[in-house]
């Protein structure tokens, strides 16, 4: 199923450290109209005219192939120096940042600190898109990225066998209640994310205490709507209709009065292409 592609700008992140830095530049860049130059260049599509819509483009492709034909251009002006260069890499940076957080979870050592892991990942991520050969490894190129920025922040914390990799969370005493940097900032893009697709209704803010059900729930629509099991408008019936109890209490429907039969059939639907969605994504996963 295709899923709409988001035209509006995303929220602007609260929060300190670099990822907060980097949303907040992200959303600045967006407004930048010397952008839509470099990108009618690359793609010659007028529809692809600020940044946020070539990350959205990629989001909505389904194959390793479809994402290489967005990812290319980028990377090309990244490498060669073409005079867009900082904005191209900067993209694909934004595109592969999530990737990088989980990259910098898994990288936590006791010499360095969160901010001291992510920024080390960052800037690996940063020397990958400088330095790819695009004329040699034009196929599967996020996975390519992910692969190298990962070997290169090993290097870089000077990875050891005998070392062993800490909880984010854990390590610095903090409860799963009070969530550690690297959860935020995972928590932080998830709410992006699902506002790019408003998916928040207008009365619930735009950010989120901690991975509740509201956040899992947030997290499972996006993945859907990114993998094309679910349309935009299919997922915002579901966030419409199930909403936040107070803490300690799962997500519960809260029917609308406008919430009449035609609606809650196409809803039922929606639920269901969302659970068989999930039940192949955890089967995957296992």
């Amino acid at each position: 199923m295709r899923t709409d592609t988001p035209r509006h700008s995303p929220p602007r992140l609260a929060g300190e450290g670099l990822v907060g830095r980097l949303n907040s530049e992200w959303e600045d860049l967006n407004q930048d109209t010397t952008a839509r130059t470099h990108l009618r260049r690359w793609y010659g599509d007028p529809s692809l005219a600020r940044p946020q819509d070539v990350l959205d483009a990629l989001r909505s492709r389904r194959t390793a192939s479809e994402q290489d034909r967005i990812l290319l251009p980028l990377l090309t002006a990244a490498v060669t120096g073409d005079p867009g260069s900082q904005l191209a890499a900067r993209t694909v940076v934004q595109t592969m940042l999530p990737k990088a957080i989980r990259i910098a979870r898994s990288q936590l050592r006791p010499q360095y600190d969160w901010e001291e892991t992510v920024s080390l990942t960052v800037g690996a991520l940063y020397e990958v898109i400088r330095t790819y050969p695009v004329d040699r490894r034009g196929r599967r190129i996020a996975a390519n990225l992910s692969l190298d920025t990962l070997r290169l922040t090993r290097r870089l914390i000077g990875h050891e066998t005998a070392s062993v990799p800490l909880d984010p969370d854990s390590a610095a005493g903090l409860s799963a209640a009070d969530p550690g940097p690297a959860s935020q900032a995972e928590l932080a893009l998830l709410m992006a994310r699902a506002g790019e697709y408003r998916l928040l209704p207008d009365d619930e803010p735009g950010h989120a205490a901690g991975w509740d059900a509201r956040a899992e729930l947030f997290d499972l629509l996006v993945w859907a709507l990114e993998k094309g099991a679910l349309g935009v408008e299919d997922a915002r019936l579901i966030t419409g209709y199930y909403r936040d109890r107070p803490a300690g209490h799962p997500v519960t429907p809260r029917p609308s009065a406008r919430d009449g039969a035609r609606q809650r059939q196409r809803r039922s639907r929606a639920v269901r292409r969302l659970t068989r969605a999930a039940s192949d994504r955890f089967a995957t996963a296992k």
